[in-house]
């Protein structure tokens, strides 16, 4: 209960933190409900981001939503509240109640809270310069440069939202979808427990090994500063290249050409 209980604080602190939105949303459901005289419109736009954040923090269902969505994306139901839509029907209930001048100065008053209690979207926070004409870090080009195509690869988490960008050729094992896995105390199936066993400190080989010749990854991508146990001959894998920030292995029985993709694009 108290896991969640942080969890849920933390996100939502972490989801609204520095602009006036919560505030405005709750002004915005409370005028609606109370100047909204058609039922549906009262409903989906005012009672609906309500009942959302009741789901949100009430233990019985958040801990349910959390083990579904895993406790590092649980935030997202937090997107089911339709800001874009209640706050500007609320202000436009509200307007629609003025005339003339009044109506202007209300206007433009609703228009500075939402500006100024707002944060900049075009800001250093959220971009930064581009490395390179691909726009994606330059470590992700210094390993797909040394990549044949057509290939399925098991990478590490910095790798996967963007090594498909580069090239659409290469098949992952996992995507970055599989972050959810790490909410999880046990995981099923192939893929699962072999993304499970290369989070680990040290990679056990005679784990992660036979897990990832059985679902045929021809190459296998890990960070340089990560340490192994065991030998990868023993399951005909070897050292390919490397970059500055990773180190590939190749299938021994590779050969240069080859298309061991698991699916078509």
């Amino acid at each position: 209960m108290q896991e969640f209980i942080n969890i849920a604080k933390a996100d939502f602190t972490a989801t609204f933190a520095g602009a006036w939105i919560f505030p405005v949303l709750l002004f915005g459901t409370a005028w609606i409900l109370w100047k909204e005289k058609d039922p549906v419109q009262r409903t989906l736009t005012g009672l609906l981001p309500l009942i959302f954040l009741f789901l949100y923090w009430c233990p019985l269902t958040g801990i349910v939503f959390m083990k579904i969505l895993g406790d590092n994306v649980y935030w997202r139901l937090l997107w089911l509240i339709l800001l874009a839509v209640t706050i500007p029907y609320a202000f436009c209930l509200l307007l629609g109640k003025l005339q003339g001048v009044m109506r202007e100065g209300i206007f433009i008053m609703l228009a500075a809270v939402l500006v100024l209690g707002g944060r900049k979207v075009l800001s250093e926070e959220w971009f930064e310069p581009s490395m390179n004409a691909y726009k994606l870090p330059q470590y992700v080009l210094d390993v797909c440069e040394l990549l044949p195509g057509k290939i399925h690869v098991l990478a590490s988490n910095r790798l996967t939202p963007y090594m498909r960008m580069y090239d659409p050729t290469i098949t992952l094992e996992y995507s970055r979808n599989a972050l959810v896995f790490n909410g999880m105390e046990e995981v099923y199936g192939p893929t699962a427990n072999l993304y499970k066993a290369v989070q680990e400190a040290e990679i056990d080989i005679d784990i992660v090994g036979p897990l990832a010749q059985k679902q045929g990854c021809t190459f296998l991508i890990f960070s340089a500063s990560r340490t192994y146990r065991g030998d990868w001959s023993a399951y005909e894998y070897k050292k390919y290249a490397s970059t500055d920030e990773f180190v590939i292995f190749v299938d021994e029985n590779y050969e240069e050409g080859q298309d061991t993709r698991k699916w078509e694009d």
